[in-house]
């Protein structure tokens, strides 16, 4: 094994596999460096696929539960916790095997081991001495941010690596935080039997998105029964035999069977010991530029370290850029791969599902548009009223001047599969009038966009 390399790459997810694969491909010698008790990276292992694999279950217990409104008459369904389990590791098992394969059979040296910096251009990795790069690529991930809240660290709370495990089914949860972990987190466990609570010291209750989507989800938790406590704090933990009690605000207490803390993650950079690579002792995030360069130009960032949204398609996307870039580093050529911010997407596996993607109006004003926005309701939409959607609802965003769509949301049925159409329109920068021209098949949850772009065309 070589001790030196063109790029060095730190993390074997998603966005460090997506990098190794390009940089390697195009004749650059790379070497990945994976410290990770088992490889596949976040999404594979603890977060996008075992997740959805349990929230399936979840949703089709929901869906029987709600079979009457279909003229179905059915008895309360139960679950097998042990065979629910099994299922999720079976298809995580296949999920893992294909992405170990692709890094044990790259071309490039898969390192096993923890990395931290001693130079700019130089790392230490446990039981391999030290490497020397020309450059790297920084990919190591998220970590769950935990708060100093008295009492929990001494509890058994669950975060979302518990989740995944499922240890039980409770009868009663908290959720702490209304993020996409949060969400998913309650509606996974009010499909599959237990009462839910969140809390949520963020008002509206799904922060980062419009009113009318957060004012949606929270009529949908009505529904089905979930408890909301919006704007306060948890501020006290204490647990025995009996369960969890948890203290909101100054005075305010609850109980419950178990605690989840959805409080967000934070980029992993503790570890790398980044001061002595040039970068603050501080440093709580990597900020790179559309090549996916930090202030550091020998140095890329991609994933969650450095991505405004933490979500694998930009994780990719950022890595296939900087490997094509790091080629031109290397040979003092212009770099031309860029990544676009403007192709953010973000989903909630809710039931209904939550999307967002492109830029709300905020963020297009911030950037000179002049944004108008349009709305359509699934309940005045032929197979939204079919499938008994209530409350869902899909926007899009353009710029008054031009027509541009800048971009687009929606809550409802499956939403998220089908605003790939609207990614498809940011991509090629579709005007409204443009998109319009696209035809849909009737009658589809899909065809939805056509009805909010015609509106959209009367506002513009």
């Amino acid at each position: 094994m070589s001790e030196e390399y063109d790029v060095i790459v730190l993390g074997g997810g998603s966005g460090g596999y997506a990098a190794a694969k390009k940089a390697s491909g195009l004749g650059l010698k790379v070497a990945v460096v994976d410290g990770a008790e088992e490889l596949g990276g976040l999404c594979i292992l603890r977060g996008c696929m075992p997740t959805k694999a349990l929230l399936e279950t979840s949703s089709r217990m929901r869906a029987i539960r709600e079979a009457g409104e279909f003229a179905i008459g059915v008895q309360e369904p139960t679950v097998d916790i042990d065979a629910l389990r099994d299922r999720k590791s079976r298809l995580i098992d296949d999920f893992q095997h294909y992405r170990v394969r692709g890094l044990e059979n790259g071309d490039f040296d898969l390192i096993r081991g923890h990395a931290r910096f001693i130079s700019a251009h130089e790392i230490e990795v446990e039981g391999h001495g030290v490497l020397h790069g020309k450059t790297f690529v920084v990919a190591t991930g998220s970590v769950e941010s935990i708060p100093p809240i008295p009492g929990l660290a001494e509890s058994p709370f669950w975060t979302s690596d518990d989740i995944v495990e499922l240890p039980r089914l409770p009868k009663s949860v908290v959720v702490v935080g209304s993020g996409a972990v949060g969400m998913e987190s309650a509606f996974l466990f009010e499909g599959l039997g237990s009462k839910v609570t969140i809390i949520s010291r963020s008002s509206p209750l799904v922060s980062g998105v419009s009113s009318a989507l957060s004012e949606a989800m929270e009529k949908r938790c009505q529904d089905l029964g979930i408890d909301i406590i919006i704007g306060k704090s948890l501020t006290g933990v204490s647990h025995d035999d009996s369960g969890f009690t948890l203290t909101i605000g100054e005075d305010a207490h609850i109980s419950c069977d178990q605690l989840i803390m959805a409080s967000g993650r934070k980029p992993n950079l503790a570890p790398l010991n980044l001061e002595d690579a040039g970068f603050p002792g501080d440093l709580k995030r990597l900020e790179i530029n559309e090549y996916c360069q930090t202030t550091k130009p020998h140095i890329f960032g991609v994933g969650d370290v450095s991505s405004p949204l933490a979500v694998v398609h930009l994780a990719v996307m950022q890595g296939e850029v900087a490997g094509e870039n790091i080629a031109a580093h290397l040979k003092n050529e212009k770099q031309t791969a860029t990544w676009d911010e403007r192709l953010n997407i973000f989903g909630i596996f809710t039931d209904p599902e939550l999307v967002e993607l492109g830029w709300n109006e905020d963020e297009a004003r911030k950037r000179g548009f002049d944004p108008v926005t349009a709305s359509y309701r699934y309940d005045d939409q032929g197979k939204g009223e079919i499938v008994g959607e209530k409350h869902g609802l899909v926007s899009i965003i353009a710029d008054r001047t031009t027509g541009k769509i800048l971009g687009a949301a929606g809550f409802g049925p499956h939403v998220i599969d089908y605003a790939h159409t609207m990614m498809v329109a940011l991509h090629q920068n579709l005007t409204v009038a443009e998109f319009l021209k696209i035809p849909s098949y009737h009658p589809t949850l899909g065809e939805i966009w056509t009805y909010v772009a015609e509106e959209l065309m009367e506002e513009l």
